[in-house]
Parts: C-alpha cells; structure tokens; sequence
C-alpha cells in the first residue's frame, strides 16, 4: 500500500500486460539505495543523463535547490557521488539541465538553469586533470557570455542554425533566451533578432523537426495561460505556427515531449498542464496539422499537476512509452507510466514502480547498465528521495542501440534523425538536447524491435544533412556511429553494418 506521497514498499514490482498486445510481465526494480544515489530532505527537481567521463556508461546530474550532485556510473550498478571532485556543486535552485558537447572537443559540458536567483551556470569539461585522472569542470559562464539573469525554468541543447556547433535555449519568467554558440565557448543572445523571446513564463522545451525539413523546431510549454509556441525553423528562421496548426490549449502548461506515438514516422507531441486544464496529446497529422486525441489515447490525465514527461520504448516493441511527473499539490493524482498499446491507446502501467503515489518533479530515461532496455530516474520533493528503477522486463524482444558522434555536425549529434526499419515495422527518434521540464534522456538511441531479428534498413540524416543509410544490421548490440564514417563494432563475433 503507498499513500499520497508516500513511499514505495516493494523493490521489484510485476505488471501484467494483458491490457496491450504483449503477453510478457513489465518489470521494475528500485535500485535507488544499492545504487548509491537516494536523496532525502532536499527539492531535487531535475535529472539529465550523461557519459561526462566516456567510460561507455551514463551518469547522472541531478538539479534541486542548493543541492547539485553529480554520480558517477561506475558500470557495475553503483553510483558514486563526485560533486566536489568534479566541482559541479551549483549552489543556487537548479530547476533544468542538460549535457552536450559545445566546443566539439570530445567530452560533455553541462548547462544549469537557476530559478530565481543568479545567472545559469555554464560549466565546461576539462576532462581528466591530474594524477587520479578524475575529470573536472570548470565554471566558464561569465567568459561564456551567458549571464543574462533571468528566473530560467527550462532548457535544451539544439542547433538551431546547424553550424555545427550547439546552441542554448532557456525559458525564463521575462524574456526567452536563444544563445547563440559563435565558437570558442562563446554566445550571443539572438532570441530578440529571430523572434523566439516571448514572455510566456515558459517552463519545458523540446527541439525537434516536426515537419522533417532538415531544420530543428522548438516547442514550448508555457505556464503563462496563453497558448505553446511551436517556432517552426526555416534556414535558421523562425516562425510560431502553434495555433494555426492546431496546438490550441493553454493553462498552466509545463512539460513538453516529441516522439512518434503512432510508428507513422512524423514526430507527435506532448504537454502536461496543472490543474483545470488536462494535458493534451496532439498527433501529427502530417502537412503541418495537429490534432488533440488526448481523450481517445486515455493520456489526458485530467487530475495530475503535471509536471515533466519524458518517452522511451519500456518493453522493446517498438512503440514508444512515456512518464508523466505529477506533484506540487496533495490533490494531484499519482505520476504515471504510460504503456503504448499499439492501437492509438495507453495503458496506465504505473504499478510496475510500485505505483507512483508521491511528489514526482523530474523524468529521464537511460540503458545505464548498457543491458539493451530503458531504466528510469524519477526526481522528488524534500523529504521524498529521488529514485532509479532498473528494468527487468524479461520480453523476448530485440533492440538496437546507437551511439552517435557527428564531425561537420555538433559533436553530440543533437538533431541527428534516425529511422529504423525491420520486418515487423519502422520507427524514427531523434537525438535529444533535452525535454520535459528541464530534464535530459541519454544520448544514445535506444530502438525496440519487438520480434525483428535484423535491422534491414537503418538511415541517419546528420544535422549538417549528410545522409548514411545501412542494411542488414545485427540487432542486440550498441553501435558506434561516426559521420560520415561506417559503424564500428561494440560486440566481438558482430559483423559491421554495410553501409550504402
């Protein structure tokens, strides 16, 4: 039994999937105490995933007011935390963040937005100093030039101009930011110029191409009671088509997500609001059309103050899941885990954490035990620790894992667009500058399967536009990917992909 926000009493919990196609057991285990990183008596409010220190595993950043930490993934299960040594420890209230690869030098800088006090924290990777070799960052905001102080609410990674190199858009109460990245860890505020410095007290942002352009689109959710932007980008302008299009509600709007929730290959988006006003699914109907099926995909949450969201395919089948964050207020419903059922619905499989009775803030998912399924983190209010439940979700199914790194593109290859085709189906994702509300998926791409024995088909459009395409691609591995180089091999006895 848990209470409203209250704690989970079990460590591994079994959810039947009879609700969905599948005939398989959803399974999670809470690993938080083992794995080093629970937290109580502080706010944490955001997470973002990482490789900071290119050991090959994710590790984990965590945003709260006054209380930063950053764990290393040891690859063994464990989490260390390495604040201090690594010199992260923002001390104002971090409410968002994100990892990428600003100057292209091979390791991941961080960014930190701040809620209330102070300018954002920019700090850049110096990778391993020293004799212990352990990697530092260092506070570079003030020679960055990103010292707007602003209350920030949000942030993501994307380059909107596809330079090659990352760029930082930051929800504020006042003005947007768009800091432009003019090279040599140096950026310039050109949210004024391009027409993306709305004062809509935007909270969450996601940068993705909606109309498959080539370019980067960012959409917002705005806690402002006026209506999302959706800045569509053409040649590294933008234009807010949110209404025309069809993205119609407002309130007290919050988290953001894009993903295909329909395997149509055109990506779908997502908003959560606080109460009076549900949260809304708007598929894409492609030729720039939305329409909100939040009701018919059972996703509307009506009752949740709805905080973050974040997707990612649970069970492997190839369908893309998602996590709500509820919380703030004793009167809001549970946080959720959305179970994709194939058909245009969702099943609420939340039991498989335990249930998600307690004060639910940020979401992100990673494979941080490189098995080949997602695992979750889900952040919390004082006095409710943070949690990490490892998927156990024994399916049957096949995966694919990708792990991309751009040369003409940013590094990072944020904005790369991949899409996968199998026997059984097609899918397309996008690597990720972040989501929800301030908070980061990991940067590779994880794809699902489901009974697909070989990747047939798998094309990667670079952001620079550089077009890869293989075949006949070995499934249940990682693969490194390089533009524009072919595909090196993480498994011995595992053929390289041909590439086309």
């Amino acid at each position: 039994m848990i209470s409203r926000f209250g704690h989970a009493v079990s460590a591994a919990v079994l959810v039947s999937s009879a609700a969905s196609p599948a005939a398989f057991q959803v399974v999670f285990t809470d690993i938080t105490g083992r794995a080093g990183i629970a937290l109580t008596g502080v706010l944490i409010e955001s997470v973002a995933w990482g490789d900071y220190d290119n050991d090959g595993d994710e590790d984990l950043y965590l945003t709260g007011d006054g209380s930063n930490r950053l764990f290393r993934n040891d690859g063994r299960g464990r989490f260390t935390d390495v604040t201090d040594v690594a010199r992260v420890g923002n001390s104002l209230f971090g409410v968002g963040t994100a990892f990428g690869d600003l100057d292209n030098d091979g390791d991941l800088d961080l960014y930190v937005v701040n809620f209330n006090d102070g300018p954002d924290v920019l700090y850049r990777n110096d990778g391993p100093v020293g004799r212990s070799g352990a990697y530092r960052f260092t506070d570079i905001t003030t020679a960055a030039g990103t010292t707007i102080e602003r209350s920030s609410r949000g942030m993501a990674f994307v380059d909107y101009d596809r330079d090659g190199l990352l760029d930082i858009f930051v929800l504020a109460i006042g003005p947007n930011i768009l800091y432009h990245n003019e090279g040599g860890l140096r950026f310039r505020n050109v949210a004024g110029e391009l027409g993306v410095d709305q004062n809509d007290q935007g909270v969450g942002v996601v940068a993705v191409d909606i109309d498959n352009n080539g370019w980067p689109d960012l959409f917002t959710g705005n806690r402002s009671n006026n209506f999302s932007n959706l800045y569509l980008n053409d040649g590294g302008e933008f234009t807010d088509i949110a209404t025309s299009v069809g993205l119609t509600k407002r309130g007290l709007g919050m988290g953001v997500a894009a993903f295909d929730a329909d395997n149509d290959l055109d990506f779908d988006l997502y908003w959560t609001s606080w109460p009076q006003v549900s949260n809304a699914m708007y598929e894409n109907r492609g030729e720039l059309e939305f329409e909100n099926v939040e009701l018919a995909s059972g996703t509307d949450d009506p009752r949740g103050w709805g905080i973050s969201v974040n997707a990612g395919d649970v069970d492997l089948d190839g369908w893309q899941d998602f996590f709500v964050t509820n919380g703030f207020d004793n009167s809001s419903s549970p946080n959720v885990l959305f179970l994709n059922d194939r058909d245009g619905s969702f099943s609420d499989i939340t039991a498989a954490i335990g249930g998600g009775d307690f004060d639910g803030r940020g979401v992100a998912f990673a494979d941080f035990d490189n098995d080949g399924d997602l695992d979750l983190v889900v952040t919390a209010d004082a006095g409710q620790a943070t949690r990490l439940w490892r998927n156990d979700t024994a399916t049957g199914n096949h995966w694919l894992g990708l792990r991309l790194r751009g040369t003409a593109s940013n590094a990072s290859a944020i904005g790369a667009r991949v899409v996968v085709r199998t026997a059984v189906g097609a899918m397309v994702q996008e690597v990720s500058g972040g989501a929800g509300r301030g908070s980061q998926n990991s940067l590779p791409l994880e794809f699902g399967l489901g009974a697909a024995t070989v990747v047939e088909k798998l094309v990667v459009r670079w952001p620079s536009g550089t077009v890869q395409t293989f075949r006949d691609v070995a499934v249940d591995q990682y693969l490194e990917l390089t533009e524009p180089f072919a595909a090196t091999r993480r498994s011995g006895g595992r053929r390289v992909p041909r590439q086309e």
